[in-house]
């Protein structure tokens, strides 16, 4: 569809703190013209892909038992991920990337009606919101169905084929629908990785055999059927990717990839976490040091090259192009060797006109070879460990993106407002470490856990913490999950009714619960305190010395519009105001650029370099700025 988006300005709250680009004198906007893109053959839309990055982990979470008639971000982030936002994908974009794959698990969000299915609306919304980010953006999307059960299953079947077949008509029809104006940008994957699970390492990842393969095959001949008989023009020629068994790199799962009669436009899907000794393996045969060999004797870039040699030739024998959906170098703390991998890859990805996309779960200290973390999307920098192989691989395109800035040290005491009424029961002024998926106990706080106190946690982490309750007979972890959303940095407020959620879930009384543990989830964690608040203070990081800090109302609403290189404001009036200031965040803090009196509701700037602004207007009420949901109510200008 083409999103013309020209003179638009996208101005879109953060849902936590971001590293602005680069900025002269103040704020720009995202005002971009997103070209149509009709047309094309496969290899022609291919060869414009270039390189992407994948949202891993987050619309593709499943499985952690979130409440029937949640909210969509609330799926999104089971597992422990920040909800998608605009800002992530303009990093992205701004870092070099011109295609982002979403996965999306689609099975928690079927409803049954009659012998077939239906998308749960909200979801359906909540996906297309979120594609819309890259669209807007002028990149190219993958959109997938993931971690489906109905799909990755014991044993390829007659009955489990048929249960698959009906659940696959029933979302790609769907999406086909929801989708079916938007252009060659959007491209769809029919599965992520269909193979036969539980029966040993070997199976599940390996080739597949003739039943696999032929039922990869029907399953794959259904999703391109279906997409084509929704009948817009628009996914007649649309990009359809067609997996093999487990997306695997071998010669013999792509070779036995059987391309539908008729198929129109149509790419092979691929992952290769290559070579597998160096990305991922974490035993005694691994060797995380490029150039190199595993333990087996393996020559890893003689891999490589052998590699990309069978993609060029299996290219030619399918007559279709091959796309690596996902790739990788888990972090084992060796950042120049991954730089010398992501080079050599990626050249010969090159060489042989293949896109690759990078798979980012977030996650980062992790050593069990799932150490895929790069955006840190909590603020939208770069991790510093993995900076330099983005920077990387964007040379081998000669690309000039921009990485910005790094996130290192951003914990600093004095962004946090500790009220005076607050009752400490953790404080380690140098912060306490906690590794991934580890956890410490507090003790003190059953005298606190009851509807007139929250307990705020200060911490710094690129992902969600989480307080977990165990109960007296040391059999349950009760996770709890924080509803507070208002993105304070460093602060986490986790709320009575949070608590006896999980306490409720576990199937035991508060009563039967011991110990309180502070812990990290999928990105380590460093915890400074761990404070009981009393509700009168909102319990939000204000404390009772700054009264008006947690009311929204005092915070304006913002127009803005760009001409000429200049950026014009207008605001409403906020009850209580002395002055008005336009806030922007550069070199990891905010700035108040320009004060106005109280009489004056509009401004504009001096004529600015093109670019991506960060920006704020804020109210002084009672001699203060208020300023604590600052991330929150910022918004991106783009000047062009």
């Amino acid at each position: 569809m083409k999103k013309n988006i020209k003179g638009r300005i996208l101005s879109v709250m953060s849902a936590a703190a971001m590293a602005a680009t680069t900025m002269s004198a103040l704020p720009a906007t995202i005002s971009a013209s997103a070209s149509t893109l009709s047309g094309q053959n496969a290899k022609g839309i291919v060869s414009q892909m270039k390189i992407g990055w994948n949202l891993g982990n987050t619309l593709d979470a499943h499985g952690s038992r979130v409440p029937a008639g949640s909210s969509p971000e609330t799926y999104a982030t089971q597992w422990k991920m920040p909800a998608p936002n605009a800002q992530q994908f303009q990093a992205v974009k701004e870092a070099g990337f011109n295609t982002v794959r979403i996965p999306v698990t689609w099975y928690e969000h079927l409803e049954q009606r009659g012998n077939s299915y239906h998308v749960n609306d909200a979801w359906m919304s909540y996906v297309k919101k979120t594609v819309d980010y890259a669209i807007d953006r002028d990149m190219f999307v993958i959109l997938n169905i993931h971690h489906e059960d109905f799909i990755n299953v014991g044993q390829f079947t007659d009955n489990s084929y048929y249960q698959a077949e009906v659940k696959m008509k029933s979302i790609w029809s769907e999406v086909a629908e929801t989708f079916k104006n938007y252009d060659q940008h959007l491209i769809f994957e029919g599965m992520n990785e269909p193979r036969e699970t539980g029966r040993g390492s070997a199976i599940e990842w390996g080739s597949g055999d003739s039943n696999s393969w032929n039922y990869i095959n029907r399953l794959n001949e259904v999703f391109v059927r279906t997409v084509r008989a929704q009948g817009s023009s628009q996914n007649q020629e649309r990009l359809l990717m067609l997996p093999g068994y487990a997306a695997s790199s071998s010669y013999d799962a792509i070779n036995n990839i059987q391309i539908p009669y008729n198929a129109g436009n149509v790419a092979l899907s691929v992952h290769a976490y290559a070579p597998y000794y160096f990305t991922m393996a974490h035993d005694d045969k691994a060797n995380h040091k490029f150039p190199g060999q595993s333990g087996w004797g393996e020559d890893y870039e003689s891999a490589l090259s052998d590699m990309f040699g069978y993609f060029g030739q299996l290219q030619s024998i399918k007559g279709a192009p091959i796309i690596i959906g996902e790739f990788s170098a888990s972090d084992f703390n060796n950042t120049e060797d991954r730089v010398r991998w992501a080079k050599s890859y990626l050249s010969k990805a090159k060489d042989k006109g293949i896109p690759c996309v990078l798979w980012d779960n977030n996650v980062i200290g992790a050593t069990d070879g799932e150490a895929h973390g790069y955006l840190n999307r909590g603020n939208c920098t770069w991790y510093s460990q993995s900076k330099p192989v983005i920077e990387a691989m964007m040379e081998v395109y000669n690309i000039s993106g921009s990485t910005g800035e790094d996130v290192n040290a951003n914990y600093v005491w004095s962004k946090v407002n500790i009220g005076s009424d607050w009752i400490e029961l953790f404080k380690e002024g140098q912060g306490r470490k906690v590794d991934v998926w580890k956890n410490f106990t507090v003790s003190g706080w059953k005298n606190f856990c009851n509807k007139d106190y929250d307990f705020v946690l200060v911490y710094d982490s690129g992902s969600e913490p989480e307080l977990v309750l165990q109960d007296g007979n040391y059999d349950t972890w009760n996770r709890i999950s924080s509803t507070d959303t208002t993105s304070t940095p460093f602060i986490k407020k986790f709320t009575y009714d949070d608590i006896m959620k999980a306490v409720n879930s576990s199937g035991l009384s508060f009563n039967d619960m011991k110990n309180l543990f502070i812990s990290a989830t999928t990105t380590e964690l460093t915890a400074y305190g761990l404070y009981a608040v009393p509700k009168s203070n909102g319990g939000s990081g204000g404390g009772n010395d700054n009264p008006v800090i947690n009311d929204p109302s005092l915070y304006p609403v913002v127009q803005t519009q760009v001409n000429n290189h200049k950026i014009g404001f207008k605001w409403n009036a906020v009850q209580g105001a002395e002055k008005y200031g336009i806030g922007v965040y550069q070199a990891n803090k905010w700035v108040v650029k320009k004060q106005v009196d109280a009489s004056v509701h509009t401004w504009t700037s001096p004529q600015v370099t093109s670019g991506t602004y960060r920006l704020v207007v804020l109210a002084k009420v009672n001699g203060q700025w208020v300023n604590t949901d600052v991330f929150k109510k910022s918004f991106y200008v783009t000047v062009r």
